[in-house]
């Protein structure tokens, strides 16, 4: 079986340079914020670590990033997509410049894989050298700490993590059970670089074997 990329896609993206005070108040924007950023992409993984990945690069802080029950298929508008996500920073040149990187993220180096083209083998399963501001604070992990991110179908994904886990010296410093709102199960591992992807290369091997062998236990 072998792994074929799927194109991710930033669907719609929008920027308010200086927003109203009761916008503020309703996102709790930190002091000194006064424009953000939002933008929706069709698979939610990849929104999530976008914006990892710029808060590396840019002055901006996440504010808001959830997925949609039930992922794109569910969504109310063609560009509402799998994800919302909105950003704030001190000026509208920081959340432009964190906009820029979040899209070449979607476009460049996204993850999304599955196998010999059958979309309904998806899986996501990515080595991020150093964890941004977000993955820090979400996952309670060092800046700039090499991180795994592990996400796949319930079944696979819990055989796979556990053969990823054996692999090399990472820990579990997120996990979301099934059912997540997009009907998916995933880990974040955090370690060393070469851990880490010694850990993303037997996730992707168990779930390969999984997948191919659905009833052998």
């Amino acid at each position: 079986m072998n792994i074929v990329k799927m194109k991710t896609n930033m669907l719609s993206r929008k920027l308010i340079a200086h927003v109203a005070p009761d916008y503020a108040r309703a996102y709790n924007l930190p002091e000194g914020h006064q424009s953000v950023g939002m933008f929706t992409v069709d698979n939610d993984d990849v929104g999530y670590l976008a914006v990892d990945d710029a808060t590396k690069k840019a002055d901006i802080k996440l504010i808001h990033a959830e997925t949609f029950y039930g992922g794109e298929d569910c969504s109310w508008s063609k560009f509402g997509g799998s994800i919302y996500v909105l950003f704030s920073g001190p000026k509208v040149a920081d959340v432009r410049s964190g906009m820029e990187y979040i899209k070449d993220f979607i476009d460049r180096q996204s993850a999304l894989c599955n196998f010999d083209g059958d979309d309904t083998t998806a899986f996501y399963a990515q080595t991020i050298p150093r964890a941004g501001k977000y993955f820090s604070q979400w996952c309670g992990i060092e800046e700039g700490k090499a991180y795994s991110y592990l996400v796949a179908a319930p079944t696979e994904t819990n055989y796979a993590l556990d053969k990823a886990l054996k692999a090399g010296d990472t820990r579990m410093v997120k996990y979301w059970a099934p059912p997540s709102n997009a009907n998916s199960c995933g880990a974040v591992l955090t370690g060393t670089e070469s851990a880490c992807r010694a850990a993303t290369n037997a996730f992707i091997d168990a779930l390969r074997f999984a997948l191919k062998n659905p009833h052998d236990i």
